[in-house]
């Protein structure tokens, strides 16, 4: 709706609410938070490619994505809209590159041209930016407007670090499934929002878990076995084995938070009542 009205010459301003107003896109579990990120990815590539089979007749961009690009919206304006967009492909795209970044890292590393840049470089740096100085940045807008004190924004801050990591960490997966069944035209669909919290346990989150995660996890574990393969596995020649760091973390990453997505961010797991 936004593109549409500022193709047509409408300006458009964001309106939100204040203090303790109403907030928008609240979940209530993980698999509604999940559900939203792929509805958005779906939505995203809805809004700029037309489904690969009909490219011949159609071309890969859809009418209004063309409209918007050379329309007279403001060139920022168009920036920041298709960086937004761009978001959803890159973590879609974050497993599949960082499982290449990880052979070609632990079989070539030094034999690779020097424009490429290895996961760990852009992995350390979205650390340093986004974890690091990104709270604390938040922090002291927080002191500075005189809603909490600096120390206790930083402990808010940095006690969902590591929560967001894990989820952040596990979407690639999800994501990239997303675009790519509208892609390929296989259909998604997703059940209504939570509005209340609803009673759960071990016995009933678990195989819930299962089916909705069998997939991701299968590919965790998979990876995960590997790097343990050929980093320590006698049977592995010399040099086939990965043992550097710069190549095993990121993965390790990647796969860790697939496989912790489900568990870590899903509180009923702890729940052992009848």
């Amino acid at each position: 709706m936004s593109l549409r009205l500022q193709c047509n010459g409408y300006i458009i301003r964001l309106a939100a609410w204040a203090g303790d107003g109403f907030k928008e896109g609240v979940s209530l579990t993980v698999y509604d938070e999940l559900a939203r990120w792929e509805k958005y990815a779906y939505g995203c590539n809805e809004l700029l490619f037309h489904p690969i089979r009909t490219w011949l007749w159609r071309g890969p961009f859809t009418p209004l994505f063309r409209t918007f690009l050379f329309s007279n919206i403001r060139f920022t304006s168009k920036i920041t809209v298709v960086s937004y967009i761009g978001t959803y492909y890159a973590i879609g795209a974050a497993w599949i590159m960082t499982a290449a970044n990880y052979f070609a890292m632990g079989w070539f590393n030094g034999y690779l041209d020097q424009y490429y840049i290895d996961s760990w470089k852009v992995w350390f740096s979205i650390v340093i930016v986004f974890n690091g100085l990104g709270n604390i940045a938040l922090a002291v807008m927080r002191y500075r407007i005189g809603e909490r004190s600096l120390l206790w924004s930083l402990f808010e801050n940095f006690k969902w670090t590591i929560m967001l990591a894990i989820f952040l960490g596990g979407l690639s997966l999800h994501v990239s499934q997303a675009l790519l069944a509208h892609m390929f035209e296989i259909n998604m669909t997703w059940g209504a929002t939570s509005k209340e919290a609803e009673f759960s346990n071990f016995f009933i989150e678990v195989p819930k878990v299962l089916k909705k995660f069998k997939f991701s996890m299968i590919f965790s574990l998979t990876f995960i076995a590997a790097m343990i393969i050929l980093a320590v596995a006698d049977f592995v020649p010399h040099d086939w084995r990965i043992t550097d760091f710069v190549a095993i973390l990121p993965m390790a990453t990647v796969a860790a938070s697939h496989f912790l997505l489900p568990i870590a961010l899903n509180p009923a797991l702890m729940t052992f009542s009848w």
